[in-house]
């Protein structure tokens, strides 16, 4: 039998093989270079180009507040001048004003005039003003009693609804106080001047509102949230049940939502035009992992309210320094304050419903956030649970589903290797979907393991950098984690070029974000913590790109036809063609023998092009093998076998190089929705809760917190953020990573060597001074890092260079984490003229004919202190029945709370100057020692520091500029004096 040559010359092998990019380029023409197809330079392009427009506006939102209109569009929109509100900030921001200073009462006098003067304008007769001068309340906390007498300031502007007493009433508050060491700009006197901006509004006869609204100016919020406590006793805090609360921890910025205690009430902040914050920070204060507090507590658990805490939380470093003035804060911060809150409490004051009534309405906890500091989510954790659950069960099974009707179609290519054939042709076709299982998950281990690797080198090198350098940390482990992702992938690509690379991205990314969720519904249903909310669209959207990339199998052919779909799409109807599988052609084999009735069907492995021998299995590169045994020859893609692009063979349908023949059936454009759905919602969401959770740690290592943990948060978040990049990074070209290797090796060396401080961002140490009253005596303590601390003492100050100054260091310092320096520094003068054994006096007796048939025997001590208004009693062992009365009989003394029979500590605070106390207590008959302990008077008046507190004053002019001193405690000079009764 005599087979006819060939009347083509291209064989079938030509028509399997894959194009080269010159081959595309010279065969297919320009069709090859469309934007839309899955192919290097579009895939680098677009999503490079959807990360930087993501990541510009989410640090703007971060960092910059909105900024207001003018001030005469507020005027005649509101009826606010914000220009006179900036200057009364002015106002009390002039002085160091803490609780226990003259300037305080300075600033009570200001803000109550302020008040009748904006009240006077508006011509309102109805709005009530209280200067509390009558509630002394004790209470306990912890194993510490406090007695405080109450100096803060209530005004009432009455509702025009029937809701008094009834529907309840809105709170809003703000403390004047500012701590020893801080003039109180942010903390809190942007809240502050809010307050009064508010009280303008709503004693306009427009804005009268529905329900009644009480501003609360308290006193005494820096010394264990002392004036919200004597709030709470005061009758008219009986009728208010839903509040917001305007603190201040940090020194600018906008005003983030800090926590609400539940969803129905944080649906008034929705109404804001600029809101911003996460739930994620209520439930770090829920769990302890912020340790400091806010009035927030005193009305949420010991009122029962319903409310908001709304603060200023960055920067940090200037957080209770001299630098929280109003140099480093804005009227764009007083106005998002401003107007946030004026949203919130319209809404408050408006609702007519009977939710907030105690015992009455429904309360749910709360998850909300923000979208680009415009849109405003809130949902109820019970919801977010429900739909965790939904989409960890039901969403796989769709997945299944899918992946049940592609196998059954014979469409599921992702685990087919050799399809049987239905043609008398070779039975087996190598369609490796297999390969490229395992390099995503090997690309995300090495990736992590590098990122996390750096993260705690610098950890250990140089622990501080990100107190100054947070944006640095976050470029650098970006950087590394794209860098070591796209050369796994690439070269993996190139070893062992694959089609199913992206989807087996895809399938990996899907597996980790439901192992995410999966935390998160076990969070929300074992701690009621929703923080993690972010886990829900993440993967949502993995979900969503996974069921995609199955559906384009649906595109393919049955993998049991695949031999005869390629049969036909690539080769002509023409006879002499499809010979050509059998028989070689002579045009192909011009050097060899005519074929005659004894040449084999099959062509000699040495004629199918170069590189194919007889029985290979598929290579690296993606070959396709045809044959059941070992006899049958390979096919493999090689640009020399490139066919000419015919009408009917279209540039779109065919693969990429080297891959798998069978992809040139897939859609060409899916890649962009799956990158559209991969990358946006899940890179903002958790870009913005990286971004929140990175900057409220970063400045932490100063007050004692370790860096490591700092480190490991931003490494958890790189990865997050970055890994929706994970099914496109092998197309990328190698210009973005080469230069961020450059960007990487330039921050890493400057992570590693730079110093982590300077004047914009200095760090904190902590000062008190102590001075035995009896012998003159006196200690001055420094509190810092370690690595910083001494260094700054006995490089710096003069005093600890004296003969006899005795600078001892040691890790007995009160806050957790940070050393003490101690040493004999220059004396306080805090009761000028007066020897420091006069400036306080304690007496101690037994009560006569006290003993009661118990048993019990009580004992009075008279406390008294110049120039101050706040002592301390430490008594050796526990005492019981604390009662503490005010000499004057003006103020009612009310117990708060309950009071245990068992403390050692007692802390009094006076409204009125060297007044002093008188304090009983009672303990058990049978114990015969006297009793004995010391008093503890403070003195926290900071605005004469060179006369009256040299070392503070020596402090301040001596740090270099890198460092900013903070209080260490209530007082700043504790003068001790011991008794015995």
């Amino acid at each position: 039998m005599r087979l006819r040559p060939a009347s083509l010359k291209t064989s079938l092998a030509r028509r399997f093989l894959a194009p080269s990019t010159s081959a595309v380029m010279k065969s297919c023409g320009s069709c090859k270079l469309s934007f839309a197809h899955f192919r290097p330079l579009p895939v680098t392009f677009l999503t490079a180009a959807i990360y930087l427009a993501l990541f510009i506006p989410l640090l703007i939102i971060h960092y910059i507040p909105p900024s207001p209109p003018s001030n005469d569009s507020l005027k005649a929109s509101l009826g606010i001048d914000l220009e006179e509100t900036w200057r009364s900030l002015a106002n009390i921001t002039r002085r160091y004003h803490p609780y226990n200073s003259h300037a305080n009462d300075d600033v009570r006098a200001y803000l109550v005039q302020r008040i009748h003067d904006i009240i006077a304008r508006n011509g309102d007769d109805k709005t009530e003003v209280i200067v509390d001068n009558d509630v002394n309340v004790l209470y306990q906390t912890r194993a510490i009693s406090i007695y405080f007498e109450s100096m803060n300031i209530i005004v009432k502007v009455h509702g025009t609804g029937n809701f008094e007493g009834e529907v309840g009433d809105v709170l809003v508050n703000a403390h004047y106080d500012s701590v020893s060491t801080a003039p109180g700009a942010t903390d809190d006197g942007v809240a502050v001047v809010t307050v009064l901006g508010l009280i303008d509004y709503f004693t306009q006869p427009a804005h009268t509102p529905s329900r009644s609204i009480f501003f609360l100016l308290n006193n005494g919020e820096e010394d264990y949230l002392n004036g919200a406590v004597a709030f709470t006793e005061h009758p008219l805090a009986k009728t208010c049940r839903i509040f917001l609360n305007l603190e201040g921890a940090g020194a600018g910025g906008r005003a983030t939502l800090f926590r609400s205690t539940d969803a129905e009430v944080t649906k008034f902040f929705r109404r804001a035009k600029y809101p911003f914050g996460s739930s994620l920070s209520g439930d770090a204060f829920k769990r302890g992992f912020i340790r400091s507090q806010t009035d927030y507590i005193i009305f949420d658990g010991d009122m029962g309210m319903r409310g908001l805490d709304l603060a200023f939380w960055q920067p940090r470093d200037r957080y209770h320094t001299q630098w929280d003035s109003m140099a480093f804060t804005s009227k764009d911060s007083l106005w998002h304050m401003f107007e946030t809150s004026l949203a919130s409490v319209t809404g408050m004051a408006a609702d007519d419903s009977y939710t907030f009534i105690q015992g009455s309405g429904r309360k749910h906890t709360g998850v909300w956030f923000d979208m680009f500091g415009r849109g405003f989510a809130v949902f109820q954790i019970k919801d977010t649970f429900i739909l965790s659950m939904c989409l960890l069960t039901i969403t796989p099974f769709f997945i299944f589903l899918t992946v049940y009707f592609l196998t059954r179609s014979e469409k599921f290519y992702l685990f087919a290797s050799s399809p049987g054939s239905n043609t008398p042709l070779p039975p087996k076709l190598e369609l490796a979907g297999f390969k490229g299982f395992w390099r995503p998950i090997i690309a995300i281990v090495l990736a992590a393991a590098a990122v996390v690797g750096v993260s705690l080198l610098i950890a250990k090198v140089n622990p501080m950098i990100m107190y100054s350098s947070q944006e640095a940390v976050w470029v650098c482990l970006m950087s590394l984690w794209i860098i070591v992702t796209w050369a796994i992938l690439s070269v993996a690509n190139w070893w062992r070029p694959t089609a199913t690379a992206r989807i087996w991205g895809i399938v990996w990314l899907s597996t980790i974000a439901w192992l995410l969720l999966a935390a998160c519904a076990t969070a929300q249903d074992r701690l009621d913590v929703g923080g993690l909310y972010f886990t829900i669209f993440y993967y949502m959207a993995t979900a969503l790109a996974l069921l995609l990339a199955l559906f384009e199998f649906f595109a393919l052919p049955p993998t049991s036809h695949i031999y005869d779909a390629i049969l036909h799409t690539s080769v002509d109807a023409d006879d002499d063609d499809r010979r050509s599988l059998i028989a070689p052609s002579i045009d192909d084999r011009p050097d060899e023998d005519e074929p005659t009735e004894h040449t084999s069907l099959l062509r000699d492995s040495s004629n199918l092009g170069r590189g194919r021998h007889i029985g290979r299995r598929p290579n690296s590169h993606g070959s396709l093998s045809i044959g059941a045994s070992s006899t049958l020859p390979t096919l493999e893609a090689n640009e020399d076998d490139e066919p000419e692009c015919r009408a009917g063979v279209h540039c779109a349908q065919r693969q990429y190089v080297h891959e798998q023949h069978w992809s040139r059936g897939l859609p060409r454009y899916t890649w962009l929705l799956q990158t559209l759905l991969l990358i946006p919602i899940p890179v903002i969401l958790t870009a913005q809760v990286g971004l929140i959770v990175g900057t409220s740690i970063a400045q932490t290592g100063a007050d004692g917190n370790s860096p490591i943990t700092s480190f490991i948060l931003y490494s958890f978040f790189t990865i997050l953020i970055l890994l929706p990049l994970l099914p496109f990074t092998h197309r990328w070209t190698h210009h973005v990573p080469a230069f961020l290797l450059c960007i990487f090796t330039a921050t890493l060396l400057y992570l590693l060597l730079a110093f982590p401080f300077s004047w914009n961002n200095p760090l904190k140490v902590y000062f008190s001074q102590t001075i035995d009253l009896q012998t003159g005596a006196n200690t001055v303590h420094l509190v810092g890092v370690q690595q910083y601390l001494q260094g700054l003492v006995t490089e710096n100050l003069p005093s600890a260079w004296t003969p006899g100054a005795d600078v001892h260091c040691d890790n007995s310092s009160p806050r957790l984490g940070l050393h003490r320096c101690s040493w004999s520094g220059l004396p306080p003068n805090v009761v000028p003229g007066v020897p420091s054994r006069k400036w306080a006096t304690v007496k101690a007796a037994l009560v006569e004919n006290a003993t009661d048939t118990s048993g019990a025997r009580r004992v009075r001590i008279n406390v008294s202190a110049r120039n101050s208004r706040a002592c301390r009693l430490l008594f050796d062992r526990k005492v019981s029945h604390i009662t503490v009365t005010d000499p004057t009989g003006k103020g009612k003394t009310t117990p708060h709370g309950q009071l245990t029979d068992s403390v050692d500590h007692l802390r009094l605070w006076s409204r009125e100057w060297e007044r002093g106390w008188t304090v009983d207590v009672e303990e058990s008959g049978d114990v015969k020692d006297p009793l004995s302990g010391r008093i503890e008077c403070l003195w926290s008046d900071a605005n004469s520091a060179a006369e009256e507190l040299p070392a503070l004053a020596e402090i301040k002019r001596f740090l270099p500029r890198w460092a900013v001193v903070s209080k260490l405690e209530d007082g700043l000079v504790v003068g001790q004096l011991k008794f015995s009764a």
